[in-house]
């Protein structure tokens, strides 16, 4: 039996809506880390948003931008499919797992520590690393979160007094806890740490920044994809990040002010 006239057309309507919105060619998951990546008015912005737009509008390539809870995208980068999170630190025991770009797409600054107002005493003007962490002050860190080589060596070489937290798909979370006293400081680099110290004036009336003497220049931050993702959309991405690091734009967003 042939359809009628007006169920042709709506099949024809549904036919030209789905041919003119294919689906995504790559899913990038993000949450909630200003100034690094996040929601603003309802809609995804940051740094490395903004990074990651460059480069694969340089690819070429269709993408949305999907904002997950911390504690799900690393379990869901392990099935298979195009996706990838923006920004992640490389380590041997991900390398295994996942796929990587080939060059970073930001290195951050020097690590800070931002610390409850109330105990800043309890640290020198500008402290070394081992003066931080053999104070008597507590470390909140983020449950299951990766500082990068130095700074996770550092931890384990001076075992500080620590409070971990799961903080979800909410980094606010963490600032609340510092404010409430759950903890005493946190780690953040000196970006970020700008950033948290002055979104709000709670946060400017109870939280400080301190430079770390010793800090080394910070980590570098790459695309970390499933390992079954298509080679051909990585290889464009990887062409993609190298063009793009030789640009204005590029150089105006990766190397932000002090």
């Amino acid at each position: 039996m042939k359809p009628g006239p007006l169920l042709s057309l709506l099949l024809a309507f549904s036919v030209s809506g789905l041919a003119a919105e294919p689906p995504a060619e790559l899913t990038i998951f993000y949450y909630e880390r200003m100034p690094f990546y996040g929601d603003r008015d309802g809609k995804p912005a940051g740094l490395l948003i903004d990074i990651s737009r460059l480069i694969l509008d340089q690819a070429g390539i269709k993408y949305r931008l999907v904002n997950v809870p911390v504690i799900r995208f690393f379990e869901s980068l392990k099935k298979p499919g195009n996706s990838c999170l923006i920004g992640a630190l490389k380590t041997k025991e991900r390398e295994v797992i996942y796929a990587y770009s080939d060059d970073y797409i930001y290195r951050d600054q020097p690590f800070r520590i931002i610390v409850n107002k109330s105990k800043r005493k309890a640290l020198p003007e500008r402290p070394s690393i081992k003066q931080v962490l053999e104070s008597e002050l507590r470390l909140g860190v983020s449950d299951g979160y990766v500082y990068g080589d130095w700074l996770d060596r550092k931890i384990i070489e001076y075992q500080p007094k620590l409070q971990k937290i799961n903080i979800g798909n909410d980094s606010e979370k963490m600032h609340k806890m510092m404010i409430g006293g759950r903890f005493d400081y946190m780690f953040a680099v000196a970006e970020e740490a700008r950033h948290i110290v002055s979104e709000d004036q709670e946060h400017s009336d109870n939280l400080t920044t301190v430079e770390i003497a010793d800090a080394p220049r910070g980590n570098m931050r790459y695309l970390l994809c499933s390992k079954e993702i298509d080679s051909a959309i990585m290889q464009k991405i990887n062409a993609a990040i190298k063009a793009v690091k030789s640009t204005p734009d590029y150089e105006r967003l990766a190397n932000p002010p002090n």
